[in-house]
């Protein structure tokens, strides 16, 4: 295991002036990208496959709502991606979620907000603008997906079981990138809703995950879970299954960790509400599995721009967001 302590760089917190080049850690395969414009902020560093991934935007498009810095939003991890993707031509990338992506429409009065189901309708349709790859479904997240019209192919759960007939999450997806084939599931804690759903069962995770990954590993060069709010199950998962390649733990986490080793498996942890992006540079080992070249954290903060290609799509968002929620809440804004 790699052994490096969190470096307390929380959510709102000042700094003082960075280089606009990222801060390398080559002992801990760890990097940082906190200030400069965004084509500085990309890597170029060989890699084979490369994994973006984030968490936790809890339906909101927005940023984070920080008054001296506000980071995330969906607009300016468009924009680092599209950069990324210009300087590295041809190289195959995948963009995943480890959950809670979508609100949970119900209200402590055991009603249900009609912003969120809206809010939720344009979340899918922003991640599905920007090409998301798969997206674990969280506990918080099943409410807001039974809202919807119809489930997205890409969200995926191997602990939430679906009764025959209804809509839910697949098992898993299995995507392919420069000849590489991926393997993707979802766990997802038992936790608490105020919402339940007749159709849908949250399992204990440990033994669906653990069958999902078997059932997988023969059919896919790299083995990838998505753990929400599991991160102590995620790893007795990684010590039973030596195929697993890489775990993705979102667990609203604010400080910068090195990755670790974990079994077998690379473990990297999401930032909470995508403060942060995360980008995992690999590159493929003869006969499976994957060799870390660097994993790296993007602060998307004011510096980074908003994607002239989703400004529409988010202008119509707001715009029906604030009327929906002017019609529930009098004109006043909806509360956290």
């Amino acid at each position: 295991m790699i052994a490096l302590g969190p470096l307390l760089i929380f959510a709102c917190a000042t700094r003082a002036p960075q280089p606009p080049a990222a801060a390398s850690v080559p002992s801990s395969g760890a990097e940082l990208a906190v200030s400069g414009p965004v084509e500085a902020r990309v890597s170029t560093a060989q890699a084979e496959l490369v994994l973006f991934y984030a968490g936790e935007h809890r339906g909101s498009l927005e940023t984070c709502g920080c008054p001296k810095r506000p980071r995330g939003s969906i607009t300016r991890m468009d924009s680092y991606l599209q950069a990324s993707r210009a300087a590295n031509p041809g190289q195959g990338d995948l963009l995943l979620h480890g959950g809670y992506w979508l609100e949970d429409p119900s209200g402590f009065d055991g009603l249900t907000r009609p912003d969120v189901p809206v809010m939720n309708r344009w979340m899918v349709s922003a991640l599905e603008a920007v090409g998301l790859s798969a997206a674990n479904v969280g506990v918080h997240d099943l409410p807001g997906l039974l809202s919807l019209d119809k489930v997205p192919d890409w969200a995926v759960s191997a602990n939430i079981v679906t009764a025959p007939g209804a809509a839910g999450p697949k098992r898993w997806v299995i995507l392919e990138r420069d000849g590489l084939r991926v393997g993707v599931t979802g766990i997802t804690s038992q936790g608490f809703t105020l919402t339940l759903s007749p159709d849908h069962q949250v399992l204990y995770p440990q033994e669906p995950a653990v069958e999902a990954l078997r059932e997988l590993a023969p059919q896919v060069d790299v083995l990838v879970l998505l753990a929400y709010q599991a991160t102590d199950v995620a790893r007795q998962v990684a010590l039973a299954v030596p195929e697993l390649d890489v775990v993705i733990d979102t667990n609203m986490h604010q400080a910068f960790y090195a990755p670790e080793r974990v079994g077998e498996a690379l473990w990297v942890r999401s930032h909470n509400q995508t403060m942060r992006l995360g980008e995992l540079r690999l590159m493929a080992e003869d006969g499976g599995g994957v060799e870390l070249v660097v994993d790296r954290k993007i602060d998307l903060d004011p510096e980074i721009p908003d994607s002239p290609r989703l400004a529409a799509l988010v202008t119509q968002a707001r715009d029906e967001i604030e009327a929906a929620q002017k019609l529930a809440f009098g004109g006043e804004a909806a509360p956290e």
